[in-house]
């Protein structure tokens, strides 16, 4: 049962116009995750992105974030039944007045809420699950928040490594310039402990990851789709400060709070990952982005390996 009351509510809201939206939309993830873990789901899921960031790492002192982004457990598991499975289990979900629903944009699942304090405006939830992780899952627990206090959550989710999770940012950052994906990967190196993560591993899988984006990858039980944009790994990109003109989403004001200032974000993401610049030699060779490397990058993928021929 909720106990959430408007004072809890306002508490956990951000200054901004949609500051109320953004919380509700915060705490109704919170009652989802939470009855996907009591229905199986993560059974067959892996909790990423930057929503995983925030609720199982960042807590208050991250950003909010929309979006609900997964992988499949098992490089053997299906995504579309895996995907069809979650659909089922939110569309139609009702969890004390919370209640939800999926509608397709552009052939992609959104999220839609009602709540028992109103409606969510002017943000919306992408639904999205991605093939499995290359690294060894984790196991998180929830940081606590005092919103937490009107409801359960669950001990612990399934989580994809945050060094993997940096890089699928640092891929990402590759080819656009989102604002959010800057952030977090600034709050995880200016965060203790979480700032001592593995330096070496996150440029190599960060750099097998870009090509991967170029070319897809397939084996006989998974396949990582070509991405539109994608390019190889630039070195230049993780040297040369950004501005805030460079980037191309504008919503952190949003969703972080208080409101970052983005050149001096910018500044720091050149200061802290400037070692992503540091290639050895077969990394210099995979940012050449050559598909007769497929091998190579195949046996460089951890997890990837022993399922292919």
């Amino acid at each position: 049962m909720t106990n959430l009351t408007a004072g809890l509510l306002a508490r956990h809201t951000p200054k901004g116009p949609t500051g109320r939206s953004a919380a509700l939309i915060d705490i109704a993830q919170d009652l989802l995750l939470n009855r996907l873990a009591d229905l199986g789901l993560f059974e067959h899921l892996v909790f990423k992105g930057g929503t995983a960031l925030r609720k199982l790492y960042a807590g208050s002192s991250g950003r909010f974030s929309t979006d609900l982004d997964f992988s499949i457990l098992r490089a053997e598991d299906d995504p579309a039944s895996v995907t069809e499975l979650l659909t089922e289990a939110i569309h139609g979900l009702v969890i004390d007045e919370f209640s939800y629903s999926i509608h397709l944009r552009r052939g992609r699942p959104i999220v839609a809420y009602q709540t028992p304090f109103g409606g969510v405006e002017g943000l919306s939830t992408k639904l999205d699950i991605g093939p499995p992780p290359w690294l060894p899952v984790t196991r998180r627990g929830w940081v606590k928040l005092p919103v937490h206090a009107a409801y359960p959550t669950s001990a612990t989710l399934p989580v994809m490594a945050l060094v993997e999770n940096m890089a699928e940012k640092v891929a990402r950052l590759n080819r656009v310039s989102p604002a959010r994906d800057v952030y977090d990967l600034v709050w995880v190196a200016g965060t203790t402990p979480h700032s001592t993560f593995d330096q070496p591993l996150l440029r190599r899988t960060a750099v097998l990851k870009c090509w991967v984006d170029l070319h897809g990858l397939h084996t006989p039980t998974a396949s990582w789709l070509q991405i539109p944009g994608a390019r190889p790994f630039d070195p230049s990109r993780w040297l040369n400060v950004r501005t805030a003109a460079d980037f191309d989403d504008q919503d952190i004001g949003v969703l972080a709070s208080p409101t970052p200032d983005l050149d001096a974000l910018a500044g720091a993401l050149s200061l802290r990952f400037a070692f992503l610049a540091d290639l050895d030699e077969q990394e210099a060779r995979w940012t050449q982005g050559r598909p007769e490397d497929r091998h190579q990058v195949i046996a460089a993928c951890p997890l990837v390996r022993p399922s292919t021929t």
